[in-house]
């Protein structure tokens, strides 16, 4: 049994697993308490040893060690491998006791969005699987097992970060937000650092600084592509300790194997469609995969407004695969796609920003209830020019646009009022109508 899990998770941490084994793996701890122990051992111990070989700035060059033969370079690697993995846990020890002594009591984040099987290894090696939204964490490794797998969190001055899939994330803030994404999906808008602590972010082939950004990252093995835009983004790439700033609106891929340098991506698009087949990214809902028999779906989350009422949503952050901004245009129409349990009034809106970045306003189009059969597949095509501004900035309406038409699309969104109608959409589109 011990020998199985330790096999899966070596297996996990190198991505090996197919889909049988992560489905294994999922198994063990979701049900085993000791698989979960074995699992939290293993992750944290590899963790130290590579934070350990990749940071290393002591000791002799490879060029200056003596040649060994065969048996006394194996007798070495093994004496050295175990003196690494002894080394390492000794400080996992130290770490989690200094750790759990100066940070028991303290929080540094909240979980505003989880879907899926995902494991949370504390300070103190508190491993908990039943994470929810609005519980408090004081650091530690968030795990997605699976495909479906979807993790948001808020740290305390208000930066978000989000990670989707097979995914392996840990962060800390004890006066500098550092983080280790070891592999996976993250996105991240964060607030403005302060002065000399700039967030971190370690990949196994970069180390990112942000001061206060916007930006994407996709991390494997051997590459880490990053998408900034907002703000700015410093990335160091491991292999030869080489320095790139990458501005706004611009992209680069920090591998050995290809050259270290920036690319501009599109200045503006108007077409845009959701893909959730490729899971939760860069939406707000309960995420449901496909199945042989129904597409994926997005379904909506209740949200309590400041007046008091609850709405239930689904929204999709609006960016194309290069994140390039989409801009509507007086051609641009809306198709949304889904289903509703009861009949009741369906709200499609956007929220839309001016070139410069600028709040421009909340636009949406009522659906009434006639429009839906309960239980029954919808699918409607909304033209701009049917886009009016919420009316719950109608007190603002002089600071913001008088259409919807010529605005960067920020999100686009559907909800129902005050009552759950089992609102699931399948598809968004951001098309153009021909002339």
């Amino acid at each position: 049994m011990n020998q199985s899990i330790q096999s899966l998770v070596r297996r996990y941490q190198d991505q090996q697993l197919n889909s049988e084994e992560l489905r294994k793996l999922d198994e063990f701890l979701r049900t085993d308490a000791h698989a979960r122990e074995i699992f939290m051992r293993e992750t944290n111990l590899i963790a130290a040893i590579e934070g350990i070989a990749e940071e290393q700035a002591l000791g002799p060059s490879v060029d200056a060690l003596p040649t060994l033969s065969s048996d006394t370079s194996n007798r070495w690697t093994m004496a050295t491998g175990w003196l690494v993995a002894a080394v390492a846990a000794s400080l996992l020890i130290a770490f989690f006791a200094t750790s759990n002594r100066r940070t028991q009591s303290e929080t540094i984040a909240t979980i505003i969005g989880v879907n899926g099987p995902l494991q949370w290894t504390g300070n103190g090696g508190q491993v908990r699987s039943d994470l929810s939204v609005g519980m408090k964490l004081s650091g530690g490794t968030i795990d997605g097992v699976s495909p479906d797998s979807w993790f948001s969190l808020r740290f305390d001055d208000g930066s978000v970060v989000v990670t989707s899939g097979n995914s392996m994330l840990a962060f800390s803030d004890l006066g500098q937000k550092i983080l280790h994404l070891k592999a996976g999906r993250l996105s991240a808008d964060v607030t403005p650092q302060a002065s000399g602590s700039p967030m971190l972010i370690h990949t196994r082939s970069a180390i990112l600084e942000i001061v206060g950004t916007s930006f994407d990252i996709d991390s494997d093995l051997g590459a880490t592509a990053l998408t900034v835009t907002e703000g700015n983004v410093r990335v160091k790439r491991r292999s030869d300790g080489k320095l790139i700033d990458v501005p706004a609106q611009h992209q680069v891929i920090a591998a050995a194997d290809v050259d270290l340098k920036i690319a501009q991506i599109p200045q503006v698009a108007h077409l845009w469609q959701s893909r959730l087949q490729n899971g939760p990214r860069r939406t707000h809902g309960r995420w449901l995969p496909g199945t042989s028999e129904q597409s994926p779906m997005l379904r909506c989350l209740p949200h309590v407004t400041e007046d008091n009422k609850t709405i239930y949503t689904a929204s999709f952050r609006v960016t194309v695969p290069d994140a390039a901004p989409v801009m509507t245009n007086e051609h641009s129409i809306v198709n949304v796609r889904g289903y509703l349990d009861r009949a009741t009034n369906l709200y499609v809106g956007m929220t839309l920003k001016t070139t410069e970045g600028d709040f421009a306003g909340r636009f949406q189009v009522v659906l009434p209830s006639r429009e839906f059969q309960p239980g029954a597949t919808f699918n409607h095509s909304l033209e701009i020019e049917n886009f009016t501004l919420d009316p719950s900035l109608s007190a603002m309406k002089d600071n913001l646009a008088s259409s919807a038409n010529e605005l960067m699309v920020a999100s686009i969104w559907c909800h129902t009022l005050y009552q759950q109608a089992g609102l699931a959409v399948t598809s968004v589109e951001l098309m153009e109508q021909s002339e």
